[in-house]
């Protein structure tokens, strides 16, 4: 079936499903013609996210020529900065694990404070001289 994907406020494609298809495969197909990043992928049917993991068949209301929204998420600065970092030395497969892997610990970590710790954290960077570059 034909699916037609359209960007909010943007271009769009139509990419060839089957009903075994996951809505990843179909924003793997999106990455491929319209160049945006799968991570960067929100696609929208009816106001609500498609979840990657479930078919097209799961979602009742897509049928042949059926169009669902694309909205562009802004990246997370810094997990581009993770990424480019183990950019240097991995490839795009590893890196992209290894970020995830960083981020995941990164978050339960900082779950993990409590406001006295991130206030301690804070007054520590704010009473080190501001250190200018050439």
């Amino acid at each position: 079936m034909n699916i037609t994907v359209k960007v909010l406020k943007g271009e769009e494609c139509t990419v060839q499903v089957t009903e075994s298809s996951t809505i990843l495969d179909l924003k793997k197909q999106v990455e491929e013609r319209l160049h945006i990043p799968v991570a960067y992928q929100k696609i929208l049917m009816l106001g609500r996210a498609l979840l990657d993991e479930n078919t097209i068949a799961s979602y009742t209301n897509i049928k042949d020529g059926t169009k669902l929204t694309l909205v562009v998420k802004k990246p997370d600065p810094l997990k581009d900065v993770i990424f480019r970092c183990f950019r240097k030395y991995h490839n795009e497969q590893q890196s992209q694990a290894l970020t995830d892997e960083f981020i995941k610990d990164f978050e339960k970590k900082m779950k993990q404070l409590s406001l006295d710790d991130i206030e301690r954290i804070a007054g520590g960077f704010m009473n080190q001289p501001l250190q200018m570059s050439d």
